[in-house]
């Protein structure tokens, strides 16, 4: 799972990567900086792992991750080339996620007009994209291919949700809709508590300069100062907007968390530790967190009879905990 950074240049997207992921790089204040997407793995804070971590006493703690990627700056006109264009949006296609980080620290910025000039392009480029499938797939629809005709009548209706600015909830085999990749909005502000110009669309607000100061002191000298991160909230949207859920192992002398796709079956969720799990699945030994939280131990649970043996189908629940058998 891949989450793009984006936004128009200079607007705080390095310095926003910088901070949550505690890495190096470049950021100056012109354009295309980035031109090289920086990558970064960045942990998902997570309460209950801590807890799980004071009741089992293990060695180690992993936390699940998930990835963030810096994408150079877009400018209006990079549909047809414009600034670094084309790479751009070929680096926006691979994510599953985007965060468009909005300038809100300049005099006479503007929020709406940032957004819609990166929706536009995004709408440009994939109008584009459409076309060239319509024009490849008509010779066969007016050949009478069945499949052919189907494919470009859902080809047109594309086209017609694209031209009208919405998001298409259609999709044709080998084409990735920028425009259809759902989007968190961050306002980079120079103060968290100041209101937010009043549109349409729903905010985070993060200091991204102040951010990367914090990473310098201590929790004891956040406390002293009265401040405290943001990032926290825009890792865990970010996590909830690619549909993310966490399980548990509890394996020798470490507790790990791991994501998955909400809806994964036991199985799948084996294959997510190792392919031989999933390969070798039998069946798996389940609890909730939220069980264990409330009664203490496994042998409570167990007495309780609130430790389950799930097959291969059991839909991996957000919290559970599992002890798989090959």
């Amino acid at each position: 799972m891949q989450i793009g950074i984006v936004g128009l240049p200079n607007v705080g997207k390095s310095t926003l990567f910088n901070s949550l992921t505690n890495a190096s790089a470049v950021v100056a204040d012109y354009p295309f900086t980035t031109i090289e997407p920086n990558v970064g793995i960045v942990a998902v804070p997570d309460d209950r792992l801590k807890k799980l971590g004071s009741i089992y006493q293990p060695e180690k703690l992993t936390p699940t991750t998930i990835k963030f990627v810096d994408i150079a700056g877009l400018v209006k006109g990079a549909s047809k080339g414009e600034g670094l264009g084309n790479k751009f949006l070929s680096h926006i296609r691979e994510m599953d996620a985007l965060v468009q980080v909005v300038g809100c620290f300049r005099e006479g910025s503007n929020p709406k007009d940032e957004i819609e000039i990166i929706k536009t392009e995004l709408f440009l480029a994939d109008l584009e994209v459409v076309n060239k499938k319509i024009s490849s797939v008509s010779p066969r629809a007016k050949c009478g291919i069945k499949e052919a005709k189907e494919e470009l009548e859902i080809l047109y209706r594309i086209k017609k949700d694209i031209e009208m600015g919405q998001m298409s909830q259609l999709e044709v085999a080998d084409i990735i809709l920028l425009s259809s990749i759902p989007v968190i909005y961050i306002a980079n502000v120079k103060d968290t508590h100041y209101p937010l110009p009043d549109t349409s669309y729903q905010f985070i607000p993060i200091n991204a300069k102040l951010e990367g100061e914090l990473l310098e002191l201590s929790d004891e000298e956040k406390k002293e100062l009265g401040v405290q991160s943001e990032l926290a909230q825009l890792i865990l949207a970010s996590y909830k907007l690619l549909d993310l859920i966490t399980f548990y192992t509890t394996v020798g002398t470490e507790i790990r968390a791991w994501n998955i796709k909400k809806g994964t079956s036991a199985q799948k969720a084996a294959g997510k530790i190792h392919t031989d799990f999933e390969k070798n699945f039998i069946r798996a030994e389940v609890f909730n967190f939220s069980e264990l939280e409330k009664h203490g131990t496994d042998k409570t649970l167990h007495d309780k009879g609130l430790v389950r043996i799930e097959g291969r189908d059991y839909t991996v629940q957000d919290g559970d905990i599992l002890r798989i058998k090959i």
